[in-house]
């Protein structure tokens, strides 16, 4: 009788360990990140420069993240003129896209399609700075089997490709227009409105932040 009761308290201690053990192992399971998180929603494209990923939401605002954590969401108030060499599958190579009212330019080579639906390429920026092995992948509305069919598009107008391009050469001007940290408390869910004039990158003429609601 004796040796049931110490085999019956052996089991009951291995549950009771057992149960905690996966308790905590529950606790321990890290939730979705905030980019697997957006990552999820309907969006319009992602495109992934280093360690940074934007996401071009159906709003029209950008969500801009550094490896796992937003920074911040932001949209250009005014419209950002260009010019493209060309949208045709077949002539993509070296891709100009022109701003007609300064000159300045993006040059996009050496196209590369991905097996995970990414097309990877680099830009030379007029400003001199090349960026390697971009990312970019059309939303689920352009994601098709024939999406070259009426041109690409990272050039369909508006472009938020060429935002996207902007805000990582004005990263500088950016740190001015207004500390986001005030949105801390909406898990830095800020959105920051940007007007840019004519320049692509001579500088932002003005920007707010704004917190989410």
């Amino acid at each position: 009788m004796k040796n049931r009761f110490t085999l019956f308290s052996g089991i009951l201690v291995l549950l009771i360990s057992f149960q905690s053990c996966t308790a905590e192992s529950e606790e321990a399971t890290p939730n979705a990140s905030e980019l697997e998180e957006e990552l999820a929603l309907e969006n319009k494209g992602v495109l992934k420069v280093e360690a940074i990923t934007y996401i071009f939401k159906e709003t029209g605002e950008t969500s801009k993240f550094n490896d796992e954590h937003r920074d911040f969401n932001f949209k250009f108030i005014d419209e950002l003129p260009y010019s493209t060499s060309t949208t045709s599958k077949h002539a993509i190579e070296g891709l100009t896209i022109t701003n007609p009212n300064t000159g300045e330019y993006m040059i996009f080579s050496n196209f590369e399609s991905m097996k995970n639906g990414f097309d990877q390429f680099d830009i030379e920026l007029s400003t001199g700075q090349v960026l390697t092995s971009v990312l970019f992948k059309p939303g689920k509305a352009n994601n098709s089997s024939n999406k070259w069919h009426d041109g690409w598009p990272i050039v369909e107008e508006p472009s938020p490709v060429i935002g996207a391009m902007i805000e990582l050469s004005q990263q500088v001007s950016l740190s001015e227009c207004g500390s986001t940290d005030a949105c801390a408390e909406d898990g830095n869910n800020s959105t920051i409105s940007l007007t840019n004039g004519d320049s692509w990158f001579g500088g932002i003429e003005d920007c707010s932040v704004e917190c989410a609601e």
